[in-house]
């Protein structure tokens, strides 16, 4: 009895909003219920659906006279409102045809462009992670990696210095300098880890005399394209003599022999300064733009590239310069005049720093200082692949050095289609 009471009232309340309602929804809500709600009351009294009652309301067999009536009210609205859209449009049209016809034509003159920059640049190379004597099979690393060897490492030295060189002088302004950093890694060792000698082809001493007979006619070639040659190398971590990372001291590496080994074959090269350095970084000055090189072993991280490691060094090789240039004047006596160029010359804080170690040609700037990450010419290897799950393309950086404003061009050299 009470549902049948509770239908009719639901019944008797929906015939007075049903005109006001364009949706079973709208009804629904009108009578503050549910949808299933409603049409199961509909249902259990005869009518199909909330448009039956409708229907049934009005004695229209369609959709109702004021149903039909609110449809036309609202159509109409709709083609007022498009009318109006379709109006201001023809008028902003009109006013902009309007504008364009009253303006004179004005003849622009091109900015003057004065043709290339005629000055003098240095060119740079970086030269790291050779991992000379690696010897890994694209079956080790799967489908996913190609091989590297002993021969795939020399068509790439050779193929880097070359295209340095092409492209040095192919720029629109004269190089006359070439600058090589070598950032270690040069060779890949055979006994910093008992796994290590499955990987190698040779032993470190021949890897050692190897690359310097490498090295050298390639630093020889430049010495012919350019009026200077500077080299400076230090060592990476894969040249140490003893199998635990820090026991040996920075200049007792095979790497320094490499390095010597080759100074000693181009000694007749009057145009080369050789610098090997004896400490694990050098701090280089060209056009007073200070270049800080780093193998970059001594960066600490997990999985991957540690930008915060990197960040916090670059900071505190900041802090270092800084309190050196402090008491390099403090040391001057206070009577002494120095123009802004001198103490500019003083300052042992970097402008870029070139780092090798991390297999991964990346460019960023941090505490002022931009960081030129260079590649690795092996690419892959069984750790980055195994270790770390990663792979980069074999790759080295070269970039070129304004005079005024520092470096300028930097140009990735990609060596995978290399054999």
């Amino acid at each position: 009895m009470t549902a049948k009471y509770n239908d009719a009232r639901i019944i008797d309340l929906a015939k007075q909003e049903v005109h006001r309602v364009e949706s079973a929804a709208e009804l629904a809500a009108a009578l503050n219920m549910p949808v299933s709600s409603l049409n199961d009351v509909l249902r259990r009294n005869g009518y199909a659906n909330w448009r039956a009652l409708l229907v049934d309301v009005s004695g229209d067999a369609l959709f109702g006279v004021e149903a039909l009536k609110r449809q036309v009210d609202y159509l109409k609205k709709v083609v007022k409102r498009h009318e109006g859209a379709l109006a201001s449009r023809r008028w902003l049209e009109d006013e902009v045809a309007g504008q364009i016809a009253i303006q004179d034509p004005v003849e622009v003159a091109p900015p003057e462009y004065g043709g290339p920059d005629k000055q003098a640049q240095v060119a740079v190379l970086e030269v790291s992670d050779i991992h000379y004597g690696l010897d890994v099979g694209g079956g080790i690393l799967g489908p996913l990696f190609t091989g590297y060897n002993m021969t795939v490492a020399e068509a790439r030295v050779l193929h880097t210095f070359q295209s340095f060189a092409r492209l040095a002088h192919q720029q629109g302004f004269p190089v006359n300098k070439a600058v090589v950093y070598c950032l270690g890694d040069l060779i890949e060792n055979s006994h910093m880890r008992p796994s290590q000698a499955r990987y190698t082809a040779a032993h470190v001493v021949k890897q050692t005399v190897g690359m310097a007979n490498i090295l050298a006619p390639c630093i020889q070639m430049l010495c012919s394209e350019f009026e200077e040659v500077e080299i400076h190398a230090i060592p990476g971590n894969h040249g140490r003599t003893t199998q635990k990372a820090g026991e040996n001291a920075p200049d007792e590496t095979f790497e320094h022999l490499t390095h010597y080994l080759a100074k000693t074959q181009l000694s007749a090269q009057s145009n080369l300064r050789y610098n090997v350095y004896d400490t694990w970084y050098f701090l280089d000055t060209i056009y007073g733009f200070k270049f800080l090189g780093l193998h970059g072993d001594d960066c600490r991280g997990w999985a991957g590239v540690p930008f915060y490691g990197i960040q916090r060094m670059i900071k505190d090789y900041v802090m270092l310069g800084a309190m050196s240039t402090k008491q390099e004047l403090r040391r001057m006596r206070m009577s002494d005049s120095l123009t802004v160029e001198q103490v500019l010359e003083m300052l042992n804080m970097p402008d870029y720093a070139c780092l090798g170690h991390f297999h991964n040609p990346m460019l960023w700037a941090m505490m002022g200082v931009e960081v030129l990450a260079n590649g690795a010419m092996c690419g892959s290897s069984v750790y980055s692949a195994k270790r770390l799950h990663t792979a980069t393309p074999p790759a080295q950086r070269l970039f070129f050095v304004h005079p005024d404003h520092g470096v300028g061009i930097r140009l990735p050299l990609n060596l995978e289609e290399i054999r």
